[in-house]
């Protein structure tokens, strides 16, 4: 019975790729190290689909799925995202929609939605400093009607939180169809963020609309889920791979083995640290 929450890097060259933190400004994605108000423009690459078969949960995916989720995303071009909170949100559908769910009871039709569940699964940390510049939300909704077997049309806005911040809207899902309880009917988006998201832990929420209404028919969120809680996520400009040159002045005596192991060592320290940060 369903439980509902209502409302390669080579090793043995000379550039040896290894693991690098990089830390962000603080300025990024925030004007305020508090409140985690957005300034400047965001920018990133997300698609949502909605599934036909419910995936694993793991928050750390194998190569093979991560491999799957890259190819999704990479295929959609980064835009500029509009960093509005979900209070603007909340304020702007009340001025755009024409109608509330009030005056769609008072016709005799009668929807109730929830989230069955929903989480969040992390891929792409190129640098292996433990924060990833991917990541994918896959959730569940429900709907209850009065009509059985109705095909309900909804859509939903996601919200980051970064480190206890304010929600700021990062993704709109196209309108999808949700009927009854069915278990194999998840919606999820997959985002890589490409610009102005510091590096940082950062909360999800979701909250769900019937298309045509300015009321939230459902929320879920990292207050709900540990599934959706303290992602370590970081924009494309602070994840990036950082070579390091080993030079050999001349008349030295160093070998190419020696240089290898060199390299050797500097990559294996990059392991070491990007698996204490994973831990």
């Amino acid at each position: 019975m369903k439980t509902l929450f209502q409302g390669t890097v080579s090793c043995f060259s000379i550039k040896a790729l290894v693991a690098a933190t990089v830390l962000a400004s603080g300025s990024a994605y925030a004007s305020d190290e508090v409140t985690g108000t957005p300034i400047g423009t965001p920018k990133i690459a997300a698609v949502g689909t909605q599934l036909s078969d419910k995936p694993d949960s793991s928050r750390y995916v194998d190569e093979t799925v991560a491999s799957e989720l890259k190819t999704r995303v990479q295929q959609i071009q980064a835009v500029a995202a509009e960093p509005k909170t979900r209070e603007q949100v909340a304020a702007q559908k009340q001025k755009t929609s024409k109608l509330q769910r009030s005056r769609q009871q008072s016709y005799g039709v009668y929807h109730d939605f929830s989230f069955y569940d929903a989480f969040a699964r992390l891929f792409e940390d190129r640098d292996y400093d433990g924060f990833h510049r991917s990541f994918s939300v896959t959730f569940d909704a429900d709907v209850y009607s009065n009509y059985p077997d109705e095909s309900v049309p909804v859509y939903a806005e996601l919200y980051l939180s970064r480190n206890g911040g304010d929600w700021v809207r990062y993704f709109t899902t196209e309108t999808f169809y949700i009927r009854g309880a069915n278990e194999l009917d998840d919606y999820e988006v997959v985002t890589t963020l490409a610009d102005g998201y510091g590096t940082d832990h950062y909360d999800v929420l979701i909250d769900l609309y019937e298309v045509g209404y300015s009321d939230v028919v459902a929320t879920i969120s990292s207050d709900d889920t540990d599934d959706l809680y303290a992602l370590p996520l970081e924009s494309a400009n602070y994840d990036r791979e950082q070579d390091v040159v080993i030079e050999v002045d001349g008349g030295g005596s160093l070998g190419a083995g020696a240089l290898a192991l060199l390299a050797l060592g500097a990559c294996l320290r990059g392991r070491r640290q990007a698996a204490r940060l994973n831990r």
